[in-house]
């Protein structure tokens, strides 16, 4: 009896709206000692169930775009020394729909000593 009300559960419960996806490629942009800010070439990748218009931010930066929800990918070159977060917005009512950090990270290469097997048993 348990299975079958948790069988019928999904279908008495409303639909779930789908929530708008961002994604950023590359997410992590490593940079090395010798350089203090990342600078990339980011591809933007936007995907909502409508087509309303959305807007693109860079959060500390401003505004970079505004586009409808069927947009192809955007690109978007950026330099910066810490994360950065990449925030959509609905143009009519303002509110976030989406969001994605892109990552800095310090690359610090590790000196391996090398042993060399010369000892005797």
């Amino acid at each position: 009896m348990m299975w079958r009300i948790l069988l019928l559960l999904p279908s008495l419960l409303p639909a779930i709206p789908q929530a708008a996806d961002l994604q950023l490629i590359p997410s992590v942009c490593a940079v090395d000692e010798s350089e203090s800010h990342c600078s990339i070439s980011v591809k933007v990748h936007f995907d909502a169930d409508d087509n309303k218009r959305y807007c693109l931010s860079i959060v500390g930066r401003g505004l970079v775009r505004c586009f409808s929800g069927d947009n192809d990918d955007l690109e978007v070159f950026i330099s910066s020394a810490n994360d950065t977060r990449f925030q959509v917005t609905s143009s009519e009512s303002g509110e976030d729909v989406a969001a994605a950090i892109l990552k800095v990270a310090q690359y610090q290469p590790k000196r391996h000593r090398r042993r060399y097997g010369w000892g005797l048993l």
